[in-house]
């Protein structure tokens, strides 16, 4: 073969390459507002919120909020989630912008205001994660 066959066969192995990438579908999790219109707010309704979802690994969680009392605690421990006991060891992060995303990892996962009045008056979200 010549130089200029191997460099034309070079050129249409690399354009054949490129459409089948092209071609694969990228696979991303599922972006959620929490709360849709209410976002994350007393006045939203969390617990209905979550009806009929299905949460998989990888799902992103919007939380939207302008008061910055509305911070979100994500923890782990059912317990101290229920007691609103929102503070290391517990306490997995602390996300403060008013505009925080989360990636879902498989398992149980509670978020809950940090500052303890909302939480304790029952703002609160259980997530289960596939």
């Amino acid at each position: 073969m010549t130089v200029g066959m191997n460099k034309v066969l070079v050129i249409g192995i690399g354009l054949f390459v490129s459409c089948l990438l092209l071609q694969c579908e990228q696979v991303d999790g599922k972006e959620y507002i929490v709360g849709d219109e209410k976002r994350w707010s007393p006045d939203a309704n969390l617990t209905q919120w979550t009806e009929g979802k299905k949460f998989k690994a990888g799902d992103v969680l919007v939380f939207k909020y302008k008061d910055p009392l509305l911070m979100v605690a994500e923890l782990r421990d059912t317990y101290l989630f229920e007691k609103c006991a929102l503070y290391s060891p517990g306490l997995i992060e602390l996300y403060t912008s008013g505009n925080d995303h989360v990636v879902l990892e498989k398992g149980t996962i509670h978020f809950a205001p940090y500052t303890p009045p909302y939480c304790e008056n029952g703002m609160k979200l259980t997530v289960h994660v596939e």
